[in-house]
């Protein structure tokens, strides 16, 4: 892992001062394929808290905070770098180059240390194509210049209740 680099307004993509305005962050949780998980975020010392339950019933089984959907431009970085204060699960950055839902996501997952911060670097070339929560056996790489949505997710069967601290997801 490396050293953070400084934050600016410039690679900064999610904290709690962006949760405060026009540009926060929303659930999306299984439900929307009639799953029966739940979550939410709450701001708090100045940190986003994202927590909830995974619901394997109905075929469910994850809970995110993402992105307004929108272009973004990721070129001139390397990578996403995120500091969270976990319960030791494994999380999931997802990206996808669609306004609409195809199931295609970029996707990287890291473990979380049970309630302890760690910053977490994660380079675009690590994430690997899925589809439907499965990986592909694609080699396409990340569209950089054409991003609509990034999300922070738990998933991967990870049933029960979970809860993370977000400093930031910064791009780096």
């Amino acid at each position: 892992m490396n050293n953070s680099l400084l934050q600016n307004e410039d690679n900064i993509f999610l904290n709690a001062s962006i949760m405060k305005t026009e540009k926060q962050w929303r659930i999306v949780n299984d439900g929307v394929m009639g799953g029966l998980s739940s979550s939410n975020t709450i701001v708090k010392d100045e940190k986003i808290i994202f927590s909830g339950n995974v619901s394997l019933e109905n075929n469910g089984g994850f809970a995110s905070l993402r992105s307004p959907v929108k272009d973004y431009n990721f070129e001139k970085f390397t990578g996403l770098e995120i500091k969270i204060k976990g319960d030791g699960k494994r999380y999931s950055v997802s990206m996808k180059e669609t306004t609409y839902f195809n199931g295609y996501f970029y996707t990287s997952s890291f473990e979380t240390k049970k309630d302890e911060w760690i910053a977490v670097q994660i380079p675009f070339n690590q994430f690997k194509l899925y589809y439907f929560g499965k990986e592909t056996s694609s080699n396409k790489k990340i569209p950089l210049n054409n991003i609509k949505e990034i999300s922070l997710l738990i998933g991967d069967k990870q049933a029960g209740e979970f809860k993370a601290k977000i400093d930031y997801i910064m791009l780096y």
